[in-house]
């Protein structure tokens, strides 16, 4: 199982949170009651330490903050890309893997926050690129913003099992994506590509002719593949993304795979993956329902095989842990 426990907040200038004043720190004993120390993952300051010197409260917490809509491109009827002018602090800090953030239209209430991953982040100009896909009232809000929108950020647990491809260097790593779930692996490829990795990648079209991600991929030196992925009958992978996976397993040594998609995409094609490889390492983008992003709404929260409860918001785990379809320890 999953050797250690991470929170992706914690040493960061948003640590110690509204957990540590309620008792709950996912990282410091002392922050839950303990009387002894026994950091969890120890991330180069002291959490309890940190928590003392700011008078026993949590630091300030992301705030909502008005940007320029640079452009609106409509993709489709029901994705649209969207490019924001930020300052250079939130595009640095949104320059990172798994990295996301709140948006809302100026004015709307805060119950129309809506969290997307950021797809690219230019730190010269200051541009961050967003992929959105209209679905409902929130989202329908956000089409709306043709010249402000307010964001609330940064945040970076879009991706989890973040601890396999962080310092990957030299190795290889293959990405199957599915709609809008191909927007943060662009970002994840574009590390990974600065680390010498080869990356190759499996995409589903969906509706549109190709998968609006796919010139990102080509522009940052990915093989790219399309692909039919799923059965919708009966909701299996289909026999030619099958057949393709095994063809590029025999050609390459993958030391990880990367699912973009649903919770249901990333259990067909995890398990699928372990049927054939069981040392390989399993990264997901996060589907977690997300409503406050700060550990405290309890939307985002969800059952590992082992039976622990984490928060899927600020909590890093290992995507076997969740989908893997066996008994007993899965080999990280």
């Amino acid at each position: 199982m999953f050797k250690f426990v991470d929170c992706i907040d914690a040493g960061t200038e948003y640590c110690p949170c509204y957990l540590a004043e309620k008792g709950e720190c996912i990282i410091c004993s002392q922050l839950r009651g303990r009387v002894f120390c026994d950091c969890l993952n120890w991330k180069g300051t002291c959490i309890y330490q940190e928590y003392t010197w700011n008078n026993n409260k949590a630091k300030k917490a992301r705030e909502f903050k008005e940007y320029t809509v640079k452009k609106l491109n409509m993709i489709r009827d029901d994705l649209i890309l969207m490019e924001v002018s930020v300052n250079p602090y939130l595009a640095k800090q949104l320059n990172n893997i798994g990295a996301f953030v709140f948006l809302k239209r100026p004015k709307s209430p805060q119950c129309f926050a809506t969290p997307v991953s950021i797809m690219k982040s230019d730190i010269k100009n200051n541009i961050i690129t967003l992929a959105i896909k209209i679905l409902g009232v929130k989202t329908k809000d956000i089409l709306e913003c043709k010249d402000k929108i307010e964001i609330k950020g940064p945040y970076w647990n879009g991706v989890q099992g973040q601890i396999f491809i962080k310092n990957l260097k030299n190795s290889e790593v293959l990405i199957s994506a599915r709609g809008v779930a191909a927007a943060p692996c662009v970002m994840l490829a574009n590390k990974l590509k600065k680390s010498n990795n080869n990356v190759v990648v499996i995409l589903d079209k969906g509706r549109s002719n190709e998968n609006f991600a796919k010139k990102e991929f080509l522009d940052l030196g990915c093989k790219v593949y399309d692909v039919d992925m799923i059965k919708y009958s009966n909701y299996t992978l289909k026999e030619e993304l099958k057949q393709l996976i095994i063809e590029l397993m025999r050609k390459h040594d993958f030391k990880v795979t990367v699912s973009g998609g649903s919770d249901e995409f990333h259990r067909l094609y995890l398990n699928f993956i372990y049927s054939m490889d069981k040392d390989i390492k399993f990264v997901t983008i996060n589907n977690s329902l997300m409503t406050c992003g700060e550990g405290v709404c309890g939307s985002c929260q969800l059952k590992l095989n082992n039976g622990q409860i984490i928060r899927g918001c600020k909590q890093q785990y290992n995507p076997a842990e969740v989908f893997i379809n066996i008994k007993g320890d899965v080999n990280i």
